[in-house]
């Protein structure tokens, strides 16, 4: 977000009464890595995720399947950012040892796989994926093995499922069918991926209010989001131009709307989010795509 908007902040700030909550980096995290000091895997892994250059430099967790932002001040994702081609798609079954959610091996005092028991029954909660498990598979290390057989393509697997990539998801009105998350989901894996073959970039982040939050887990130390956003990019075979789209969903309990019915510009998830998205494309290029009113987008795709 190269230059202000003032009509688009006064509209976040007066109709959503919506502010960040900026992540603190003075606790609850080990092992972020080091950007200034990247290995050729952990390069290619980030170019690969991330699309138009990082939105944020601090807590960066770089994964096989996706690249992650940790918030340690409420125990979720501040963003994820994760790559898709067809052959991502073909996961194993999420059963036996691909089932078990997992400690993340990186960050220290993140949100525990014991602390969601009983709150789906009690709460309606779901563990809900920011980079979703139904997209990590393929023969990513190109030695002709699946997950079930081959150790590296099985961590790409076993990575969806740490509890850094996890947030507290109204399962029956947002996470599951036919909630906005789950709905999008769909658009994106099944219409977009495999019906269309193309490739997509998303970027998947949690949002909060001022004011209190309501708080889950052992120690009511899990915050629960009040908003998600996706933004979803294509390549444009017109132009060099990507196609960009920008969904800001509210939390909901019980599923109503469409997904096309939250479609903003990616100026407001930049403002409440307080990142900067596509910071490496020229500015051009970069104030065009975050002041586009992506629902003009859709319209032309659907």
């Amino acid at each position: 977000m190269k230059r202000a908007n003032s009509r688009k902040v006064l509209w976040v700030i007066a109709v959503l009464s919506f502010q960040v909550l900026l992540a603190s980096t003075s606790t609850g995290h080990a092992e972020p890595v080091d950007l200034s000091n990247l290995t050729d895997t952990q390069k290619t892994l980030l170019n690969e995720h991330v699309f138009g250059g990082l939105p944020s430099q601090e807590n960066i967790y770089i994964r096989n399947g996706y690249v992650l932002c940790y918030n340690p001040s409420t125990k979720t994702p501040k963003w994820v950012a994760y790559h898709i081609k067809p052959e991502y798609r073909d996961t194993p079954s999420r059963k036996g040892r691909f089932a078990s959610f997992r400690n993340d091996p990186d960050i220290d005092g993140e949100a525990r796989d014991a602390e969601y028991k009983g709150l789906f029954t009690s709460r309606g909660y779901a563990r809900g994926h920011l980079a979703p498990y139904a997209v990590m598979g393929g023969d990513r290390d190109g030695d002709g093995l699946l997950a079930e057989n081959d150790e590296d393509d099985a961590l790409t697997i076993f990575q969806s499922n740490y509890m850094s990539n996890i947030a507290a998801q109204h399962h029956h009105g947002f996470n599951g069918k036919p909630g906005l998350w789950w709905s999008l989901e769909r658009w994106i894996q099944d219409d977009l991926v495999k019906d269309q073959g193309k490739e997509v970039w998303v970027f998947a982040g949690c949002l909060f209010g001022p004011g209190e939050h309501e708080k889950v887990g052992q120690d009511k130390d899990i915050w629960v989001p009040v908003m998600f956003y996706k933004i979803v990019v294509m390549e444009n075979t017109d132009t060099a131009v990507p196609i960009v789209l920008a969904f800001l969903f509210p939390h909901q309990r019980s599923a109503h709307g469409t997904i096309e019915d939250f479609l903003v510009t990616i100026d407001v998830i930049e403002t409440l989010a307080g990142v900067d998205f596509f910071s490496v494309l020229d500015d051009q290029t970069e104030n065009w795509l975050e002041d586009q009113d992506t629902w003009e987008v859709w319209k032309r795709l659907n």
